[in-house]
């Protein structure tokens, strides 16, 4: 090798959460002085990563900075880099949405700096050969991708070609090994990354084939402020130019790949990069020396919550794409959808630190929005279904309630309500995780949405109300099966069964939704199937997701109920409270002034309680709590002799603030 191209670019950390004053504080602090370092060190060459929301601020808040930026590209000292608008994980989009969001990037780009990306950036390197095409349809030349999933034998510090049924596009590997470190001195640095460089390549096949070698390196915005402040950068340039003037080369993508011929064609197998490939495989957990590179899918399989969100996006997807009505508000309807398509949403950062609660509802309730407009697009007008299919892609129907305030899946697993979606623009209600004993000292054997049942016995039950796993998991974790599913009507019938300890004496439970336009009537059938006279508590459980997010404890859910014919409030902000004898009691979610109301044939206790999540942070080795949920149950005493049965039922509805009548 007798000459090395270095590729610097530099990259932002903004969150779709991110409001005006933190992208004000962002731009006095970083951004003024990226383009201050351009226009004072015109030797400097950099290319820019900004996603479209933080682009598309600064240019209306801030115009003077897109008019310096531009000058700065036209005098091929910058390049601009382009992706997807909102940082999608484009392996999970469909190819429209795919292509979309690169356009609208491309698009906000080309207005505000007059030229359009000719290279791209991908979240969190979350690769797949087949989005080749996508990219170069839409005027990609090259893509920068992590070193790591690089196979080692192309590993060689040249341009890549990929191909992908005859349509090709360039990738440059950017190696994390070399980012600039202020604890070492400008000279030292490029001396010792040219000489790492020259040594890893001097004895490969490629030496007869070119002079020149070229290395991508990403550097964040707070990395590249500290650098700034310290003249390191500055010194950089200068130092390359007086000492290394014959060796390196600190220039652009483009400049380069246009100067080079030669591109090593190569596939490169589906993965995301290292340092978030490691959590893939257990939750919440490090692993390392996989025998596979592990890909978005192996993420989303570790972390339901997130593959549930993956779930109701493919959903809302296919709601779009099918709407034959209002183009404008399906116009509407995906721009929603594209900002639930974060990348953020569904995978962890880098350092580890998990899609939290708060990102995750904010997809949610975007979705929520796209599907209330192509509701209102539609041109019949919107009608109520309950449809059966395979939602989640386990393998088994789930079903989909879609009414007039809410969307809702019912599951076969434990015959819950795995999602609650209230069209009143909120997020998804049953998004609430299980505890895991390594983080939390206990561990949830099922799923905690909404309308799950147990059976307890006495003792067990004691231990359920003060929080504790218990129980041999009757109902909570059994496969109902179909017994009848009338769409029509709007109803849907399982059956499910098990061993009531310690007896190990058979019941069964029928379970029967009948969705209506403002919640359920849900109706059990429990039955003693075995030889033995039984005595415990019937209970069904419901978790409602966090919705205030002021803070990881905040409980924004408020309980009345009436017993013996009195109203009071039942005070479950922060320990488990019960009623007894109670007929009626509605939950509010105090944040979005939504209730819900469970209305009971006979009178029953009421358990409810805060329940908290704790996880690791890359921060520190100590557990932190990252998120709770309520939980509310209903209790009935049963006393089943051989082969009888009762029956119980709900009423649940959901009330949503009335429109304000506009004065006159």
């Amino acid at each position: 090798m007798r000459v090395l191209n270095i590729c610097f670019y530099i990259t932002e950390t903004s969150s779709i959460l991110s409001h005006r004053d933190e992208f004000e504080k962002k731009y006095q602090s970083i951004y003024k002085n990226i383009i201050s370092f351009f226009c004072n060190q015109q030797n400097s060459h950099f290319s820019l990563s900004i996603s479209g929301f933080l682009l598309s601020w600064i240019d209306r808040e801030h115009p003077e900075f897109t008019q310096l930026l531009s000058k700065v590209i036209n005098r091929k000292q910058c390049e601009i880099l382009g992706g997807g608008f909102y940082n999608p994980v484009f392996p999970l989009l469909s190819p429209p949405d795919r292509t979309g969001q690169i356009e609208l990037m491309n698009s906000e780009v080309r207005r505000s700096l007059g030229k359009r990306p000719r290279g791209m950036t991908i979240s969190h390197s979350v690769w797949d050969n087949n989005l080749v095409s996508c990219f170069q349809s839409c005027g990609m030349e090259y893509a920068l991708l992590d070193s790591s999933l690089i196979p080692k034998e192309r590993q060689c510090y040249l341009p890549l070609l990929v191909t992908e049924q005859g349509k090709g596009i360039n990738v440059l590997a950017v190696s994390r090994e070399f980012i600039p470190n202020i604890l070492i001195a400008p000279r030292e640095y490029l001396r010792n990354l040219f000489d790492t460089i020259n040594y890893l390549t001097k004895d490969d096949q490629y030496n007869s084939l070119t002079e020149e070698r070229v290395v991508a390196i990403k550097i964040d915005e707070n990395q590249f402020l500290k650098l700034y402040e310290s003249k390191w950068f500055s010194k950089l340039f200068s130092v390359a130019e007086e000492f290394f003037s014959d060796t390196i080369k600190i220039t652009l993508p483009t400049e380069f790949l246009h100067r080079s011929g030669l591109k090593v064609p190569s596939y490169i197998p589906a993965g995301i990069q290292s340092d978030v490939a490691k959590w893939a495989k257990k939750p919440y957990e490090e692993t390392s020396n996989t025998s596979s590179q592990p890909t978005i899918f192996d993420f989303l399989l570790t972390y339901p919550q997130n593959k549930a969100l993956y779930n109701r996006m493919l959903y809302i997807t296919m709601l779009i794409n099918q709407s034959k009505g209002d183009k404008a508000r399906k116009k509407i309807a995906r721009e929603k959808l594209w900002i639930a398509q974060s990348g953020e949403a569904y995978i962890c950062d880098p350092d580890g630190i998990f899609a939290n609660n708060a990102v995750r509802q904010h997809a949610y309730r975007n979705l929520t929005e796209a599907e209330k407009l192509v509701r209102e697009a539609q041109k019949d007008g919107f009608k109520e279904s309950v449809s059966s299919y395979d939602y989640n892609g386990d393998g088994f129907n789930e079903y989909i309630c879609a009414m007039k305030q809410y969307n809702a899946c019912i599951s076969l697993n434990a015959a819950q309500i795995s999602e609650l979606d209230i069209i009143h623009n909120t997020g998804n209600y049953a998004d609430s995780p299980r505890r895991i004993k390594q983080f939390d000292k206990v561990d949830d054997k099922y799923f905690r949405g909404l309308f799950i049942d147990h059976l307890f016995t006495v003792d067990e039950f004691s231990n359920y109300k003060k929080g504790n796993p218990t129980g041999s998991g009757i109902f909570s974790q059994v496969l109902f099966k179909q017994l009848d599913f009338e769409s029509h009507r709007h109803e849907v019938k399982l059956s499910g069964s098990g061993y009531f300890s310690p007896l190990k004496a058979k019941v069964t439970l029928i379970k029967k939704y009948i969705a209506n336009s403002d919640g359920f009537t849900v109706q059990y059938i429990l039955k003693n199937e075995s030889p033995f006279d039984i005595k415990g508590v019937f209970v069904v459980e419901s978790n409602y997701a966090q919705t205030d997010f002021s803070s990881v404890k905040a409980n924004s859910y408020k309980v009345v109920v009436i017993s013996n014919e009195e109203k009071s409030e039942l005070d479950a902000k922060d320990a488990p409270r019960s009623a007894k004898k109670v007929s009626y009691a509605q939950i509010t979610d105090t944040s979005n002034d939504i209730s819900f109301v469970y209305d009971l044939n006979e009178p029953s206790d009421i358990t409810c309680m805060p329940l908290f999540f704790r996880r690791p942070s890359s921060f520190s080795d100590a557990l932190s709590i990252t998120g709770n949920a309520f939980v509310a149950s209903i209790c009935w005493n049963v006393d089943l002799e051989v082969g009888k049965d009762i029956e119980k039922n709900i009423t649940y509805s959901i009330i949503v603030p009335k429109k304000k009548k506009s004065k006159k």
